[in-house]
C-alpha cells in the first residue's frame, strides 16, 4: 500500500499506492512512518540500522488521531474493554512487518506507548533515550530495563507491569478539555500551511488562502479544517476557545468570502491568539508566585 524509503543526508520519501477507496488511515500511517524515519536519521544519520518498530508505527498514528479527534480516546478504550489479555510484551515489541495486523494489536501498542511516557514523566531522559536507542536497531527487551532502571528486576515483573499498565491505560479517566500547551499547538498545526513550489516545500501565509481556494487541494483542506475547528471546540482549553472560533471564521471566508471578511477574520483570529496566550501566561504568573501550604 506505501513504501518509505530514506537516503543521504536524510531525505525521506513516502510512496502511497493510489486508489478511490484508499483508507485515510493508510495515508497517515505512511506519513507516520516516514516521520519516524526521518527523526531516526537525525538522531543517528543514515545508516542501515535504522528501524521504524511497527508497534510504534501504529501507536503514533493512533495517537496522531485522537489528537486530531480526542474524543477517538474514548472509543479506544471501549474497544480495549473486549481485549481480557493483551499480547505478550516481548511479542509486541518484536511485532514484525508481514504478521497479521490485528485491532487489539494496534490498541496495545497505544496503550504501552502512553504506559511507557507516564513511568518516565519524572525523568523524560528514560523514554527519550530508549526511544532513540530504539529507532538506531538497538534490542528492545534488552535495553529496556536499563532506561528505567529499578522498575523492574526480572521478565516476569515487566509482563506483570505491561499487564497492569495496559489496563490501567484503558480505564484511565482522560481530561474533559486540552491543556493549554495541547491547544496551543493544536492551533498552530491547524493555522499551519505547507505547499510545494519550484520544487520546495514553503509555508504559506494565511492570507494567501482566498486566492488559493480555488485550487483543489487548498479548498478540499479548508473544508477539512473548518469541520475539525467545529469538532475540537468542545474539548480545547477554554483560554484559546475564541482562537478556535475566530480560525474556522478564517476558512470560512476563504471559501466563500470576500476580501473584507476575510481581512476581518483573519485580524480577529491574531488578536485572540494573543489573548489566549496573554491570558495562560497571566494565570500561570500567579499560581507560580502563589503560596504553597
Amino acid at each position: 500500500m506505501f513504501t518509505v524509503t530514506i537516503e543521504p543526508p536524510g531525505r525521506v520519501t513516502v510512496r502511497v499506492r493510489w486508489a478511490d477507496d484508499m483508507d485515510p488511515v493508510v495515508v497517515r500511517r505512511a506519513f507516520v512512518q516516514g516521520l519516524i524515519l526521518r527523526q531516526a536519521a537525525a538522531w543517528h544519520g543514515v545508516t542501515p540500522q535504522l528501524v521504524v518498530p511497527l508497534w510504534l508505527e501504529q501507536a503514533c498514528t493512533l495517537l496522531s488521531l485522537a489528537r486530531e479527534r480526542p474524543a477517538l480516546l474514548d472509543a479506544y478504550q471501549q474497544d480495549s474493554a473486549g481485549i481480557p489479555v493483551p499480547p505478550a510484551l516481548r511479542a509486541l515489541l518484536t511485532w514484525e512487518r508481514g504478521a497479521v495486523e490485528s485491532r487489539s494489536w494496534e490498541l496495545a501498542s497505544l496503550w504501552l506507548l502512553l504506559q511507557l511516557q507516564a513511568e518516565a514523566a519524572s525523568d523524560a531522559a528514560r523514554w527519550g533515550g530508549w526511544l532513540r536507542g530504539l529507532v538506531g536497531g538497538a534490542e528492545p527487551m534488552g535495553t529496556l530495563p536499563r532506561s528505567y532502571p529499578a522498575l523492574w528486576t526480572n521478565l516476569a515483573d515487566m509482563e506483570l507491569w505491561w499487564q497492569v499498565g495496559f489496563h490501567h491505560q484503558r480505564r484511565m479517566r482522560t481530561l474533559p478539555v486540552m491543556t493549554t500547551e495541547a491547544s496551543r499547538l493544536w492551533l498552530a498545526d491547524r493555522s499551519r500551511w505547507l505547499a510545494g513550489r519550484e520544487g520546495r516545500e514553503t509555508v504559506l501565509e494565511l492570507g494567501e488562502l482566498r486566492e488559493l481556494r480555488d485550487e483543489p487541494w487548498v479548498r478540499a483542506e479548508l473544508a477539512v479544517r473548518r469541520g475539525q475547528a467545529s469538532t475540537v471546540l468542545g474539548v480545547i482549553h477554554p483560554f484559546y476557545a475564541n482562537t478556535v472560533l475566530s480560525l474556522g471564521r478564517v476558512y470560512e471566508a476563504a471559501l466563500k468570502g470576500g476580501r473584507r471578511q476575510f481581512d476581518e477574520a483573519r485580524a480577529d483570529f491574531e488578536r485572540d491568539a494573543l489573548d489566549g496566550r496573554e491570558l495562560e501566561d497571566t494565570v500561570n504568573a500567579i499560581l507560580d508566585t502563589a503560596p504553597r501550604r
